[in-house]
């Protein structure tokens, strides 16, 4: 057996100048034999070649994307960078089993790659039918594998993933998989119901009532609202099976499949009364009384506070969020260990509370010795400005050079394709690019624009727009910044904060800048 041990997984310490060989091995399928076991490609590879090979191999990814196969990424880097003459593979469908293979040998063979397939021979006509019967085969393998997973499913099977609460996995006398009810688990779903129902209570109350009967979760962590909700929702209980609620597909941006939920149409339900926890009409009613307090209670639009993520609780070290009250002044909001909050006391000890608005008074009042040095802040811009209009020449210069460039290449393109004796292939691929590089050109336009308008600035008018600033911002502070604002002032200047049972700031990291603003938050 051919080790691949210290052999060039990476393809980086080739010699400049001097192309190498090389392989590229890939191995899909814990199901497959040993005939397609990366020791054997490498193998044969290396025997075809007579000698041997710098490696390139990926262990158990898809075919179906280069996103996670680094070893193939670093691979095409080599090619583009001229280091390699000849790469060898098993079957030209190592290389992926979509119909994206082709892509993949034309840009190796663009930047002067031979490809040789050691199983198939090297014949351009004979290689494009079995990547375009490799693509076929991996559709079908897919579909197929979906039907028998349906089929399975349909049969009463489990077919991956853990169980959902009230259920375990047990193996029938056939030997296949199957969902039974737990009965333990059983009697807390059915108290969830009764309680939910019978006292028209909040998810957070039926959640805490669970944890005084010391139930554990699935996991053994203690219970919250959203593990309360997915009970509530859960359609199974009434012996409703559903399969292939979620899919998956490729983000091309990052080359990665990524899980979607599907349209319900497309949803596999089976029926297996032996499931069945809860009656059809408790179900329903429970589904009803949650519909309701959506209506009743909308929610509000996300939006980010002056303080979130940047208090953390010293009793668990989870979060503090946001959150509302009110009292006989008025509505206000306050911060307090989201953990405490969603499972009850018994999650966490830290009592602690603190009011926005004093945590913005706070912020203010440290932030009054940097107004006070206003002249040497406003030198600091001055500089900053002196720098900016510096680098718009430079980009300027860099702007109008590209244009050119690009003006001149759109010109050799529109000449080409005006051509009599141009061929219909060449015209389209030449009529594409045209279409590139005029949109390319009207972006560095734009971006030349905007520099432009940033040049035209007046120091003079810039520097009494920020002192005007300055003085406004000395005077309201929080009121003159948004939420969201704030929140990035707090981030830079402050840093992370830990809030102490006693209510206390307490640092968590040095600050690098605003220590003088730090210090006066957490000391206040």
């Amino acid at each position: 057996m051919v080790t691949t041990a210290n052999r060039g997984t990476n393809g980086r310490n080739g010699h400049a100048g001097r192309k190498y060989d090389a392989l590229y091995a890939r191995y899909s399928s814990h199901a497959q034999d040993d005939s397609t076991s990366v020791a054997v490609q490498v193998e044969a590879c290396e025997r075809a070649a007579g000698k041997e090979l710098r490696h390139f191999i990926d262990q158990a990814k898809t075919g179906r994307t280069t996103g996670g196969r680094t070893e193939l990424l670093r691979l095409m880097e080599e090619a583009e960078a001229g280091r390699i003459g000849k790469l060898y593979v098993y079957k030209y469908d190592r290389l992926g089993r979509a119909a994206e293979t082709h892509v993949l040998v034309e840009d190796l063979e663009q930047h002067g790659v031979e490809v040789v397939s050691v199983t198939e021979g090297t014949n351009a006509l004979a290689r494009g039918v079995q990547l375009v019967v490799a693509a076929d085969y991996s559709r079908v393998l897919a579909e197929r594998t979906r039907a028998g997973l349906v089929q399975r499913h349909r049969e009463g099977c489990w077919t991956g993933g853990p169980p959902p609460y009230g259920y375990r996995i047990v193996q029938s006398d056939d030997g296949k998989k199957r969902l039974a009810v737990h009965e333990e688990e059983a009697e807390t779903v059915r108290f969830i119901f009764e309680t939910y129902l019978a006292e028209s209570i909040g998810l957070k109350e039926v959640a805490r009532r669970v944890r005084a009967r010391g139930v554990p979760t699935r996991l053994g962590g203690p219970w919250g609202f959203g593990t309360v909700r997915s009970i509530l929702t859960n359609a199974m209980l009434v012996g409703e099976v559903r399969y292939l609620r979620r899919c998956f597909k490729l983000d091309r941006s990052t080359g990665r499949r990524v899980p979607r939920w599907s349209d319900e149409d497309r949803h596999v339900v089976n029926r297996d009364e032996s499931l069945r926890i809860i009656d059809d009409a408790t179900f329903e009613r429970a589904q009803a009384q949650l519909a309701a307090n959506r209506v009743n209670r909308p929610r509000e639009a996300k939006e980010v506070r002056p303080f979130t993520r940047h208090l953390f609780c010293a009793g668990c070290g989870n979060v503090f969020y946001a959150r509302k009250s009110a009292n006989s002044k008025g509505a206000y909001r306050y911060y307090a260990c989201g953990h405490r909050q969603s499972h009850g006391p018994e999650a966490c000890d830290n009592r602690a509370s603190l009011r926005e608005d004093k945590l913005l008074a706070r912020v203010q009042d440290a932030m009054s010795a940097v107004f006070d040095d206003m002249d040497g802040v406003l030198d600091e811009v001055a500089a900053m400005a002196s720098e900016a209009l510096e680098a718009n020449r430079s980009e300027t210069t860099r702007l109008k050079g590209e244009i050119a460039e690009a003006d001149k290449f759109i010109g050799n393109l529109t000449r080409l394709l005006a051509d009599p004796d141009i061929e219909a292939g060449a015209k389209k691929a030449v009529a594409r690019q045209l279409a590139e590089q005029e949109g390319k050109r009207e972006e560095l336009r734009q971006a030349l624009e905007a520099v432009a308008v940033q040049a035209a600035l007046d120091m003079d008018d810039l520097m009494a727009d920020c002192r005007q600033a300055f003085v406004e911002a000395k005077a309201n502070f929080a009121g003159l910044m948004t939420p969201a604002q704030v929140n990035r002032f707090v981030a830079e200047v402050v840093g992370p904060m830990t809030v102490l049972p006693d209510g206390r700031l307490v640092q968590k990291e040095a600050a690098t800048t605003g220590k003088v603003v730090a210090a006066g938050i957490v000391a206040a």
